[in-house]
């Protein structure tokens, strides 16, 4: 019986030791070839961006969207595919993900993987290309891919120092009718950790001085930015997607929410399931004025805080029983939608690794690549 029980233990701490194997091994590769294959996709981009110029701008923007939905399944690949994540999707999804519009994709904020959610959103809804972002502007120090955002479409702002003209200049091109977007923004600004009380401490502080209602699971939204987009774009828009996003295991055995899964912990398959609930708002509902359009976003933020109540609950219970209580939907994403840009990938990166001038190429594409990135963007003065 002894032995039973030693080689149970024995086999158990194997297998334990096996999977952490795997997860450390899928982080490692995952990362390398996310961020390795960057100088092969702007040889890439390069060859169309030549190509292009003398065309329309929305001609340029068809084939750039083609290569950054590309290089998103392949992100996709490793973050879902390979971690064998399983999406639930709730409220408008269904009907939503059908139409091919151009929205506004307003989400919460938890974790540095909300961005790929965007990705898992819009794959879905056949818009994985046309995704752009309102993000931070120190992003746009990331060797290659900063620029990269930056000539995709998407915006870069600068918090405590925000500059609206650069905004709205930025958001002028978005106005083309013949470049469809989904423009994503987290009102929030940051992300809402638990871990860090100091910044929720500050936001329900900021809500009792200004007379809203305390979130109990979010941020006070902050409405210019969200304001500005809307403005200069709300012709463009068919909608908004509320979109609001819940990890699997942010609660803990006690019933007390901890922070979202984070990249790495993502990568290596620590979250196993993803809940998102979209609810779509025609943009003939959304408020033109900036004052109007601030408390409709605070109670949107109050309508999202009721909905998180199902997810963050204390009573196990009803957390695992959410999905029939809402009428969740499993999203299972097909296999070749992401294998097939892997397998792209690692097609091209063979000539780059095996070559010597394929090597000789890659570290001049990075070196003068990222050169020429950062000065670009300093000439553009989007700093």
């Amino acid at each position: 019986m002894a032995k039973i029980l030693f080689m149970k233990d024995f086999l158990g701490k194997i297998c334990t030791l096996w999977t952490t194997f795997v997860q450390f091994m899928r982080y490692v590769v995952g990362s390398a070839m996310m961020i390795g294959v960057a100088p092969e996709y702007l040889a890439v981009w390069l060859v169309w961006r030549g190509a292009s110029l003398v065309l329309p701008s929305w001609i340029y923007q068809w084939g750039d969207d083609k290569l950054y939905s590309l290089y998103q399944r392949l992100v996709l690949f490793f973050f879902e595919t390979c971690t064998r994540l399983e999406v639930v999707m709730y409220g408008d999804a269904e009907d939503a993900l059908k139409k091919r519009e151009s929205v506004l994709y307003l989400a919460n904020h938890q974790s540095t993987v909300d961005w790929l959610v965007a990705d898992m959103v819009s794959v879905r809804g056949g818009s994985l290309g046309h995704l752009r972002y309102v993000m931070k502007n120190t992003l746009q120090l990331i060797p290659l891919y900063g620029h990269y955002f930056y000539t995709h479409g998407c915006i870069y702002v600068r918090r405590g120092n925000f500059n609206q003209d650069k905004m709205i200049d930025a958001l002028d091109y978005l106005k083309n009718p013949k470049i469809p977007t989904w423009l994503v923004i987290f009102p929030e600004g940051t992300r809402y950790y638990p871990g860090s009380p100091d910044v929720i401490k500050k936001s329900e502080e900021y809500a009792v001085e200004h007379n809203l209602p305390v979130l109990k699971h979010h941020l006070v939204p902050k409405v210019r930015g969200t304001w500005l987009v809307t403005k200069q774009l709300h012709d463009k828009f068919d909608a908004i997607y509320d979109v609001s996003v819940f990890y699997e295991g942010t609660v803990n055995e006690e019933g007390v929410r901890g922070n979202a899964p984070q990249l790495i912990g993502f990568l290596m398959g620590k979250c196993k399931k993803v809940h998102i609930h979209i609810r779509r708002i025609p943009m003939s509902e959304v408020p033109r004025e900036e004052e109007e359009l601030r408390l409709w976003l605070h109670n949107l933020y109050l309508e999202k805080d009721q909905l998180a109540e199902n997810f963050f609950t204390p009573d196990s219970e009803k957390r695992n029983a959410v999905k029939e209580r809402l009428n969740g939907c499993k999203s299972p994403l097909k296999l070749w939608s992401t294998l097939s840009s892997f397998l792209f990938f690692s097609v091209l990166s063979v000539p780059f690794i095996c070559t010597k001038l394929g090597r000789q190429m890659y570290l001049q594409l990075l070196f003068y690549g990222s050169l020429g990135s950062y000065g670009w963007l300093v000439v553009r003065n989007v700093c």
